[in-house]
């Protein structure tokens, strides 16, 4: 047998798998969404505002990231989506990223975020649902639009925004509220 051809042979049967595997672990591709009832959520989110594709909000989340390290704070990272982006354009969407602190910030730390642009975001869901997945923010965003539309297609009134944490073991969690 030719040499080459072993080897492309050899290749492809390593990289295909290879590409399964790394989708599965890593991007979370192949993991599916559990759905939760929810009720009586309340945070209050420090960071910035886009307009815009929802896949790029994560540079807000960065940015305040970033400066509250520098603070020594402490961030949950937050995403902020405040249309639906199954009847909203996307130049249309307005989203906000930033960070969930565990207690109220002090002075100085607030200080430091307004100076920075950064502007304190409050949510509250009475009642809804808790969508959880393993998968990178992006193909998360992916997969729950497509629960959510399950969601509407079964009836369900849906009150936005939707609020994504994630968390750093690479689970995200959204949460929406509901009529």
């Amino acid at each position: 047998m030719n040499k080459k051809f072993i080897l492309i042979i050899t290749a492809f049967t390593l990289t295909v798998p290879g590409f399964f595997i790394f989708s599965y672990w890593y991007l979370g591709i192949f993991s599916g969404v559990e759905v939760t009832g929810l009720s009586g959520y309340s945070a209050v989110v420090y960071g910035g505002q886009h307009q815009g594709d929802y896949n790029k909000t994560g540079g807000e989340v960065v940015k305040t990231r970033r400066l509250l390290q520098t603070l020594a704070t402490e961030c949950q990272p937050a995403l902020i989506y405040f249309e639906n982006a199954m009847t909203t354009g996307k130049p249309n969407l307005r989203s906000a990223g930033g960070c969930i602190l565990e207690a109220k910030p002090a002075e100085h730390v607030l200080a430091a975020l307004k100076k920075d642009g950064r502007e304190a975001i409050s949510i509250e869901i009475k009642k809804g649902y808790r969508l959880k997945t393993y998968a990178q923010t992006a193909v998360a965003l992916r997969k729950v639009w497509t629960e959510l539309a399950r969601l509407v297609d079964k009836g369900v009134v849906l009150r936005f925004p939707l609020v994504q944490l994630v968390r750093e073991n690479g689970d995200s969690e959204f949460l929406i509220g509901i009529e």
